[in-house]
C-alpha cells in the first residue's frame, strides 16, 4: 500500500467518525429535546447540579463541541441566563475526557454488539426505534474508532512519520497543533483519539500527546463562538466565556505538563490510560479551581462587555 492509499484511509477513518459522532449528537438531542426545555433552565440554577448536567450530556453526546453549542443556544433562546450557564460549560469540559478512556479501554472491538442492537431496535414499529438509532451510532462511532486505529497502525514503521512527529515533543508547539487541528476538524474528541492511537503505536510521545490533547480544549471552543455569530449578546458572551475557560486552564496547567506525565507514571504503565488520566486530571481540577468562582467571573465579564 503506497502512501497515497494510507492517507486515504485514514481520512476515510477519520470522516466516518466525525459523521457517527454528528449523527449520535443528533439523535440523541432528539430524544431530549423536551427535557431540555423543562428541565435545564431549573437544574442550572444550581452551578453544582448545572456543572453535572454539562458533563453527563456531554458523556452521553460524546462531544463537548456540541453541548457547548447547545448550551450558548438555549442562552440566546432565554431558556437559560448567561450565569447560569457558566457551570454548564465548565462541566461539558470534564465530560469530553469519557472520549480517551473509550480509546484507551479498546472497546471499538464491541462496536458491532451496538451496531447490529440498534440495527435491531430501530425497525420495531414503536418510539423506542429513535432510541435505536442512538445505540446505532453510537456502534458506529466505537467502530469508526477501531478504523482509525487499524489505518495508522502503518505509520509506526514509517521513519519519515517518525521524523515529523518528533517535532512536536515542543509543549508549546504541540498545544498550537492541538488546537489548529480541532478548529479544521471541529471536534476534540477526533484529536484526542488521534494522540492516544498514536501514543499506543509508539509514534507520538505522551508528552507530546498531552500537549495536544490540552490544546484541544482551546480549539473545541470555536464550534460554539461560530454558533453564536448571529446570536444575543448574552449567547455571544456564553461562547466567549468558554474560551476564555480554556486558555486560563492551558495558561495554569502549562508549567506542570511534565510533572503530570510523571504523576500518570505511577498511576499506571499503560500508555492510553496515562493520557486519559492526564486530560481528566486537568480538566476536573480546572473546574475545582474555577466553580467556587463562577459567580464572580460572571459578573467581572459581564461589566467588561456592558451586558
Amino acid at each position: 500500500m503506497n502512501a497515497l492509499q494510507t492517507i486515504m484511509i485514514i481520512l476515510s477513518a477519520i470522516a466516518l467518525f466525525l459523521h457517527g459522532l454528528k449523527s449520535f449528537s443528533k439523535e440523541v438531542q432528539d430524544i431530549g429535546s423536551d427535557f431540555f426545555k423543562s428541565w435545564t433552565a431549573k437544574i442550572t440554577r444550581n452551578r453544582f447540579s448545572g456543572f453535572l448536567l454539562g458533563g453527563l450530556l456531554t458523556t452521553i453526546i460524546q462531544s463537548s463541541s456540541a453541548v457547548s453549542s447547545i448550551t450558548v443556544a438555549l442562552v440566546d433562546a432565554g431558556v437559560i441566563t448567561f450565569a447560569n450557564s457558566l457551570a454548564m460549560l465548565l462541566g461539558a469540559n470534564v465530560g469530553t475526557t469519557t472520549t480517551a478512556w473509550l480509546v484507551s479501554l479498546k472497546v471499538g472491538q464491541i462496536a458491532p454488539v451496538f451496531i447490529v442492537l440498534g440495527t435491531l431496535i430501530s425497525i420495531i414499529p414503536t418510539r423506542i426505534k429513535t432510541a435505536g438509532k442512538s445505540i446505532f451510532y453510537f456502534g458506529f462511532i466505537l467502530f469508526s474508532l477501531e478504523l482509525i486505529n487499524q489505518a495508522l497502525t502503518p505509520l509506526k514503521n514509517d521513519p519519515k512519520i517518525i521524523e515529523i512527529l518528533a517535532i512536536v515533543d515542543s509543549h508549546l508547539l504541540g498545544i498550537f497543533i492541538g488546537i489548529i487541528l480541532t478548529i479544521i476538524v471541529q471536534s476534540s474528541s477526533v484529536t484526542t483519539g488521534l494522540c492516544i492511537i498514536l501514543s499506543q503505536q509508539g509514534v507520538l510521545s505522551i508528552d507530546a500527546a498531552i500537549a495536544i490533547i490540552i490544546g484541544s480544549n482551546i480549539g473545541s471552543t470555536s464550534t460554539a463562538i461560530i454558533a453564536s455569530l448571529n446570536m444575543t449578546p448574552s449567547a455571544k458572551l456564553a461562547a466567549k466565556a468558554n474560551f476564555i475557560f480554556n486558555c486560563i486552564g492551558v495558561v495554569l496547567f502549562f508549567p506542570f505538563i511534565n510533572l503530570f506525565v510523571d504523576l500518570t507514571h505511577e498511576l499506571t504503565e499503560e500508555v492510553g490510560y496515562q493520557i486519559a488520566f492526564s486530560h481528566l486530571i486537568f480538566n476536573i481540577l480546572i473546574s475545582v479551581l474555577m466553580l467556587p468562582f463562577i459567580k464572580q467571573f460572571g459578573n467581572w465579564l459581564q461589566k467588561k462587555t456592558r451586558i
